[in-house]
């Protein structure tokens, strides 16, 4: 867990761990059969257990990497965020005549996708067909200018750098595999600390292990100020990014991850091992996640190992575990829940309607406004002398805030009525907008997209109405 603003490592542990004030003593993983180990095999387990992997060990990062892709591609201006039809998926790209697969081999495949979208959707022959476009030399470039061609310099005992291809003989295959993170290894601190400078507004910041010395003899402070390495991307294309990495949590691969009232953006990743290696090696679950997004204080980066309890993508792995993390840090660390990007839904509670009926106009729309209500009330008579006749929605039905109330009067008295929009397959925040954009409130229940609606698509109903929506998790992997 690192803050990408200081480069400040603020959490980092490997499982299994060990007994620090026992540290001769083998762990759960090493006991059985110990006693029968000869001395210099004790040893090199020893060195294994004690081994910080998050430092000193690498491993594929697979689709977390993708982050780099499209970083590159905005700042080099090869793409745009939300261009349209920019990338095609038909489950799979052929690459120098040899096919590669995407995650999701299976109809409905991706078909054609905006960089958003591919990135929520993890689509590998989007990052491929993005490879190619950025070529190999500006990938290095960047490569380099990310840190990820060295260590990072966090004097961390036995910090170990990237296994990279050589530039000068990669091919279109090694460049397509490098493109989605796979066919390399790097550290998950490098991986962490360059994610970070995609977030701190473009900055790499050395990552910071000890903040203050503090001698005991003498009391004198000797600070270890916050080192920027250099300026990778730009500003705005940090901003970008960010905004994506929300759409990842949103709307694709990254849903196990929202968590309510916070604004959470990330990628999953899956790497899978060499083909006649899945028993040695197996496969790498990971998530990476930034909160909140308008302000980034935490990256968070967890990989799992080899998963064996049934699934190993990313998402539905590592995500869950990232999401049980930030739930306890944010509030730890004084980080609020607010309203800085999830949708109404997410950041309010529900509020009862109240009774405005018989009031004057003026009187209703005050109390209302007051509760945080949207008031619509076309009247042509003096407000504070009209009183109310009618409302819509009704007093005591429950709404967001920013909900819309039509108010009515005996000479005003023609309630219009508009068309209900088909929801199905929308997140509450789409659905959210797509009724308010028709004069029509909305009610949640559950997470994930929406799979029912109360009012069918083109029932014709009041304006006001307020729409019940039931969603549900719909991911079909999580790479």
């Amino acid at each position: 867990m690192m803050d990408p603003e200081t480069g400040d490592i603020l959490a980092m542990a490997t499982y299994p761990d060990y007994d620090l004030n026992s540290a001769y003593t083998p762990n759960d993983s090493l006991s059985d059969g110990w006693d029968e180990l000869s001395s210099e095999e004790k040893m090199n387990n020893l060195y294994e257990m004690w081994r910080n992997k998050a430092a000193s060990s690498t491993y594929e990062p697979g689709s977390t990497f993708k982050l780099i892709t499209a970083a590159i591609a905005l700042e080099e201006n090869i793409v745009g965020a939300d261009d349209p039809d920019e990338f095609y998926c038909g489950t799979y790209y052929m690459v120098d005549g040899q096919r590669i697969n995407c995650w999701r081999n299976y109809a409905p495949y991706h078909d054609y996708q905006s960089l958003r979208k591919a990135l929520g959707n993890s689509c590998n022959p989007a990052f491929m067909q993005l490879g190619e476009r950025i070529g190999v030399s500006t990938f290095y470039k960047y490569l380099r200018a990310f840190g990820l061609m060295e260590t990072t310099g966090a004097e961390l005992y036995g910090e170990s750098s990237s296994i990279m291809h050589n530039e000068n003989s990669i091919r279109k295959v090694e460049l397509a595999t490098l493109s989605f993170g796979q066919r390399f290894n790097i550290t998950p601190l490098q991986l962490i600390t360059a994610v970070s400078a995609i977030v701190n507004d473009g900055v790499l910041m050395k990552p910071r292990i000890v903040k203050q010395i503090i001698n005991s003899e003498t009391d004198a402070v000797t600070n270890i100020e916050p080192e920027e390495v250099r300026q990778v991307i730009s500003k705005e294309t940090s901003e970008t990014m960010r905004s994506m990495m929300r759409s990842v949590v949103t709307d694709g691969t990254g849903k196990y991850v929202n968590i309510e009232g916070y604004s959470i953006g990330g990628k999953s990743g899956t790497s899978e091992p060499i083909k006649g290696r899945e028993e040695e090696d197996g496969y790498v679950s990971s998530f990476i996640a930034i909160a909140p997004t308008t302000d980034v204080k935490l990256v968070t980066l967890v990989a799992l190992y080899h998963p064996t309890a049934g699934k190993y993508q990313g998402g539905e792995t590592a995500g869950p575990v990232v999401k049980q993390i930030l739930t306890e840090a944010l509030p730890h660390l004084g980080i609020t829940s607010d309203s800085d990007g999830s949708s109404q839904e997410e950041n309010n509670s529900l509020t009862a309607l109240t009774d405005v009926r018989g009031k004057t106009v003026a009187e209703a729309e005050k109390i209302l406004k007051n509760a945080g209500f949207n008031v619509q009330s076309s009247i042509s008579e003096d407000k504070t002398s009209t009183l109310v006749s009618d409302q819509v929605p009704k007093p005591g039905v429950k709404l967001y805030s920013n909900s819309l109330v039509c108010l009515y009067t005996e000479d005003n008295n023609v309630h219009l009525s508009v068309s209900v929009p088909n929801l199905k397959g929308m997140s509450a925040e789409q659905a959210t907008n797509s009724l308010r954009s028709k004069k029509l409130n909305i009610s949640v229940q559950g997470t994930g997209k929406v799979v029912s609606q109360d009012y069918t698509a083109d029932t014709q109903v009041e304006e006001g109405t307020v729409v019940t929506v039931t969603l549900e998790p719909e991911i079909h992997g999580a790479y």
